[in-house]
């Protein structure tokens, strides 16, 4: 299934905004391979990031919302990733895990091991 600009804006904007809403924080990248092999292929550990993948539906399409993400939310660019043997539509944003904020804090239940992060939550 390929995905829209607007789609893959807001699935990118609810992650960003999902965390700490600092764009600056996040990297983007267009890539002609999925988001966890973009990121294996890079040497960067997929279990060390959290990403979030979209195939757009043109490679102008991938293009158009990673440079809205560039301009409007100072994500920094990564560039062109993958083998570049095909034409690049996956747009790819990811974060290291180390750099998430600690989660809230619910005050309901016991402790929770979440990410490397201790939370509480209900069990």
């Amino acid at each position: 299934m390929l995905y829209s600009i607007q789609q893959i804006k807001y699935e990118f904007l609810y992650a960003i905004k999902e965390f700490d809403s600092d764009g600056r924080r996040w990297r983007i990248a267009v890539s002609d391979l999925p988001p966890a092999e973009t990121l294996a292929r890079e040497g960067i550990d997929p279990q060390d990031c959290v990403f979030v993948g979209k195939p757009a539906g043109t490679p102008r399409a991938a293009q158009l919302v990673r440079d809205f993400f560039l301009d409007r939310y100072d994500v920094p660019d990564v560039g062109r990733l993958g083998e570049g043997g095909s034409a690049l539509s996956w747009v790819v944003l990811f974060r290291p895990k180390a750099s998430l904020p600690r989660p809230a804090v619910d005050l309901t239940g016991e402790e929770e091991e979440v990410t490397g992060f201790r939370t509480r939550c209900r069990g």
